[in-house]
């Protein structure tokens, strides 16, 4: 006998209202692949409140006024009730949607699945029980291949069992709600067997097997009219939530449900600036900042009461409420945004926000939940939502200050509410942690360095508390971002340290991430870790860092598909190549050249003038520098001269054409180090021609000289690079004079800068 929880209790009603609330609101917000688990020991209860969902999700009537953007995001709930001799719950799924002609077609429309009957196989076999829990291994596969989404109703001992049992389930969840209630089964299904005792799946037993007539409870033999109605006192409770729609629900079916518009789920927004576009002897910095993956349009699907079920004089002090509510609310001091939990609301919204109706609806509920003293988790969760909704506008926008701290804030009061150490927890600090990156970004000196502390700090918080509990691609992704801002501040502080946390980062993230689960992800981390290398290279061991880059890189590729992503193949490529030539100076350089020729050539059949002129400019220009230096090492020292006078004069062109474009993009490298280069290097084949072919040397002697003028135009205040250039002027002028003679050195020297004759006279 069990002793019976009073429902009129307040304790009893807020809880399970709180957490129906929670519910409904998780099944509005209509993300994709979600995986919901309501935990529910009373059986009358939890058939009553899968009732209400199903009636609360049906379709509305035509004649409701919702807008059709609105309606058409509406999904239906069905509830499925597993099979006592059958407990497949895939196979619950793939079955109604056979019979209702869905597999098959195009852009169905797939409702939430609540899943109910579990509490029965409590009394089925051993056999049975494991049979269900074995099913709950492909439910990942199921919500992925059909982005459906599901409601799981268990009892607590089974919550128990199916956490202990099936680990990849329970970390799948999106949510989980307890209601309360003592274990109090429903009448058995008509269409099911009759029940048989056995063994409870968790701890302890859900109910006890029915026990002979003549034992009977007397509590068992209380006329049904005399129970409570646990449904009808909690509903009174709910009413001030949700209007009463029973008289015009209808049940859910596939023929009269509405299509959920085809969304794009973002799968992580990564900005990457690896070593594309930079001539060996400079620095690049790898840059990638990747989300969490979450839907697009998180809140999106909430559905307001309809105007025609509500009395016009309730709506009347509604709105004076909203109102009042409203002028009550002011905007927090803007210390407040950097502590997060200390503020109830955020600052206004910034301009690119304003017009968004998601965000405007989201906004008011959000003040609705504060001014009704809504559960701190439940308000954490609509904060994240309009956090998420925020940060997509920043990453399809240039983002203003005003955006981005506002889109921090609404962060900072989601984590301050979230669940310590739970996934969304963890994807909720990588989260922000990123933002703080992008706010660096808008900042210079100590300002941005303490930004990219906080970002560090952030991240580090999450790998603390979630190195037991979050999903192994979660802690990868976390790790893989670390990696990036050390690396970032590497360019800010003493190198070496930040460089040598980097290094660590990406191993760990490796260990992560391994390539059976991602190989383009773990051909990216691979890229990373080789570019972190090639910078610890210039500090420390070159040739044992330039080797692990080369490794890198090289397991990098093996990863990436030149036909699934070509850009990214070509600049991986590229940063072989730049390793190559890097090792060339330190050992083997005839081969390490060639590599590196290899490398810069593969990168070119992809980064095209046509389509990357900025990256094809860059890798031309390597290539240049690598034939030029592998003419010191091989017998046709002219014919690599020539490829190098190629590449460099194509790098030329194709950044002509970048500058030229609508959208210019930073080269990466110093145009006019390569105007110099040109001329270098046909002053080089004019000595290296035999005396016999003068006009093609005077040829030869004439571009150098007009290039070695082009760079003049860009380094006249520089004197570090004039230098450099009277050099290769005194060089030029002298072959003149070699090969032309006396008239051939006065012509080049009449087209000397006068500033620069003195420098040039000298030094002859």
């Amino acid at each position: 006998m069990t002793v019976a929880v009073h429902l009129d209790s307040q304790t009893f009603l807020g809880h399970n209202q709180e957490t129906y609330q929670e519910l409904r609101l998780a099944l509005q917000l209509n993300l994709r692949r979600q995986l919901l688990i309501a935990v529910c020991d009373n059986g009358a209860l939890q058939a009553q409140l899968a009732e209400q969902l199903e009636a609360h999700f049906s379709p509305y009537p035509e004649t409701v006024p919702l807008a059709d953007t609105v309606r058409s995001r509406l999904s239906p709930v069905v509830t499925l009730r597993l099979d006592a001799q059958h407990p497949d719950l895939v196979r619950e799924v793939l079955v109604w949607l056979k019979r209702q002609r869905l597999l098959q077609a195009s852009n169905p429309i797939i409702p939430v699945f609540q899943i109910v009957g579990v509490d029965q196989l409590t009394r089925q076999s051993p056999t049975l029980q494991n049979r269900f829990l074995a099913s709950l291994i492909r439910v990942d596969a199921l919500l992925t291949q059909l982005d459906c989404r599901l409601l799981v109703w268990v009892p607590r001992p089974w919550l128990t069992k199916i956490r202990q049992s099936v680990p990849t389930f329970w970390r799948s969840r999106s949510g989980l709600f307890e209601f309360a209630g003592d274990p109090i089964s429903p009448a058995p299904a008509p269409d099911r067997a009759p029940d048989h005792a056995s063994m409870a799946p968790g701890p302890a037993a859900v109910s006890a097997p029915p026990e002979p007539a003549d034992h009977a409870d007397p509590a068992d033999s209380v006329d049904p009219v005399d129970r409570p109605d646990l449904w009808t006192v909690l509903r009174q409770d709910l009413a001030t939530l949700e209007p009463d729609t029973s008289g015009e629900s209808t049940a859910a079916t596939s023929s009269t449900a509405e299509p959920d518009p085809a969304g794009t789920e973002l799968q992580g927004v990564t900005s990457t600036s690896p070593l594309a576009a930079v001539p060996p002897n400079q620095t690049a910095s790898t840059v990638p900042v990747t989300f969490a993956a979450t839907d697009h349009e998180a809140f999106s699907a909430m559905v307001m009461p309809p105007l025609g079920t509500v009395p016009q004089e309730v709506l009347e002090e509604l709105h004076q409420a909203e109102a009042e509510a409203a002028k009550a609310i002011q905007p927090p001091d803007p210390a407040d945004a950097r502590t997060g939990a200390d503020a109830t609301v955020l600052p206004s919204l910034p301009s690119e926000l304003v017009d968004s109706e998601d965000i405007n609806r989201l906004w008011q509920y959000i003040h609705t939940l504060i001014r009704q003293q809504a559960g701190p988790l439940t308000i954490a969760r609509a904060y994240l939502a309009l956090g998420q909704i925020s940060r997509n506008v920043v990453d399809h926008t240039p983002a203003s200050p005003a955006l981005l701290d506002f889109t921090v804030a609404a962060y900072e009061r989601a984590s301050a509410g979230l669940l310590v150490g739970e996934t969304d927890w963890c994807d909720t600090l990588n989260d922000l942690a990123s933002l703080y990156w992008l706010r660096s970004q808008q900042k210079t000196g100590a300002a941005a360095v303490a930004w990219l502390h906080r970002s560090i700090d952030t991240y580090q918080t999450a790998l603390d508390n979630c190195q037991h509990s979050a999903p192994a691609d979660t802690l990868g992704r976390l790790y893989s971002n670390l990696a990036t801002v050390y690396g970032l501040l590497a360019n800010d502080d003493d190198p070496l340290p930040w460089l040598e946390k980097s290094r660590h980062a990406y191993n760990q993230a490796l260990d992560c991430d391994p390539v059976v689960r991602s190989p383009q992800d773990h051909g990216n981390l691979q890229n990373g870790l080789g570019t972190v290398h090639w910078e610890l290279a210039k500090y420390q061991s070159p040739q044992h860092h330039l080797t692990s880059a080369i490794k890198a890189y090289e397991a990098a590729l093996a990863q990436q598909s030149p036909q699934a992503d070509p850009q990214t193949y070509a600049m991986i490529q590229n940063n072989l190549g730049i390793a190559c030539w890097s090792l060339a100076q330190h050992e083997r350089p005839a081969w390490l050249l060639e590599r590196a020729i290899a490398a810069y050539t593969a990168a070119l059949s992809y980064r095209t003038m046509a389509t990357t002129p900025t990256g094809c400019a860059a890798t031309h220009n390597n290539l240049g520098t690598a034939w030029f230096d592998l003419a010191e090492h091989v017998p046709n020292r002219l014919q690599a001269l020539q490829h190098a006078a190629r590449a460099y004069e194509t790098a030329l062109k194709a950044a002509d054409k970048a500058l030229q474009s609508a959208n210019p993009q930073p080269l990466g490298f110093d145009l006019w180090a390569t105007f110099h280069s040109v001329g270098v290097v046909h002053a080089y084949m004019a000595q290296a021609l035999p005396d016999s072919e003068l006009p093609q040397r005077q040829s030869h002697l004439q571009v150098s000289l007009q290039n070695c003028l082009l760079a003049y135009e860009g380094w006249r205040d520089s004197p570090e690079q004039l230098d450099t250039l009277v050099t290769a002027l005194v060089y030029t002028v002298h072959l003149h004079f070699e090969i032309i003679g006396i008239a051939g050195q006065q012509a080049a020297l009449s087209q000397v800068p006068g500033e620069l004759l003195p420098q040039v006279l000298r030094r002859l």
